[in-house]
């Protein structure tokens, strides 16, 4: 689990701004504290479930087993390819999850080519399908809102004909710098009320992940362990809206969350945001990138 939680508490999760300086020279100008609650709850043979609450067997879909999987297809842009280690660590961790990643760069509802993206994406018929995009539709969405709506809702009724959950990730806060925050809550607006009218569509809303107290960029996370961990990228001195891996992780640990509350999972490896994925050279892209230490 992450090192935000622990058995017997409700972890204090505190972000930090600060100016873009390297390394040890990175001073912090101010702290905001976000409380949130996670239960840690085990099963009868002492695997652990990492889930906020499951209000009610109502809603559960199937329990996955090692000889019948739960399978997962995650989709997205170059965002959503950074948080695709972390979502395939995280539920392969209960070793009754099969996940395939499919995000990559440039990937967006409006972009040439994505109908033809989705439909290969479903050919194995992922039961549960995450969706992370947003930054290459911001322009169209601006000036066709309307528009941008029936083609996220023609992509939703295409992926559940053969999926029974959509997980849909909003899009992170953006550094301020790139003056793209006004349309990024405009379409975050669509996507929770679209989920919000639709019993199969899980929305989970990044800036309480990844954003300060109001919603807004920062590049540190400090769990209740006493560490900072740098959860966005770097890129020639500025923030960049890129993760990573702790960043990864805790949007991971939401997907789980979401899907276990449909479908029952029980994570077998504690350290699952420690393991080899995180050396991956997304993570180091630029190099560096994902180096920078807080010095209070």
């Amino acid at each position: 689990r992450l090192p935000t939680l622990t058995s017997t508490s409700s972890p204090n999760l505190t972000f930090f701004t600060e100016d873009l300086t390297p390394a040890s020279s990175l001073l912090i100008e101010k702290e905001v504290v976000l409380e949130t609650t996670l239960l840690d709850t085990q099963s009868d043979n002492g695997e652990k479930s990492e889930t906020e609450s499951v209000d009610s067997s109502e809603n559960i879909i199937r329990t996955p087993t090692e000889n019948e999987p739960l399978s997962v297809v995650t989709i997205g842009d170059s965002v959503s390819y950074d948080a695709d280690l972390a979502i395939k660590a995280v539920l392969e961790s209960t070793k009754t999850v099969n996940v395939e990643n499919r995000s990559f760069g440039g990937v967006g509802l409006t972009q040439k080519g994505f109908q033809g993206y989705l439909k290969e994406s479903l050919e194995n018929e992922p039961e549960v399908m995450t969706v992370m995009i947003g930054g290459w539709d911001l322009a169209f969405a601006e000036e066709n809102q309307k528009e941008y709506e029936q083609i996220i809702e023609n992509s939703i009724e295409e992926i559940l004909k053969v999926s029974s959950l959509i997980i849909w990730i909003g899009m992170p806060p953006t550094p301020e710098g790139e003056g793209l925050e006004e349309n990024r809550h405009l379409v975050n607006q669509i996507y929770r009320e679209i989920s919000d009218r639709k019993i199969e569509v899980e929305f989970i809303d990044t800036d309480e992940l990844l954003g300060s107290e109001q919603g807004a960029f920062v590049r540190f996370l400090t769990g209740l362990d006493g560490k900072t961990y740098q959860i966005r990228k770097v890129r020639n001195g500025k923030d960049d809206g890129h993760l990573c891996p702790f960043g990864a992780a805790v949007i991971g640990r939401s997907v789980f969350e979401k899907i276990e509350e449909r479908f029952p999972l029980f994570t077998k490896e504690d350290n699952w945001w420690l393991g080899e994925w995180t050396k991956d050279q997304r993570y180091d892209d630029p190099t560096g990138g994902c180096s920078y230490i807080p010095v209070e």
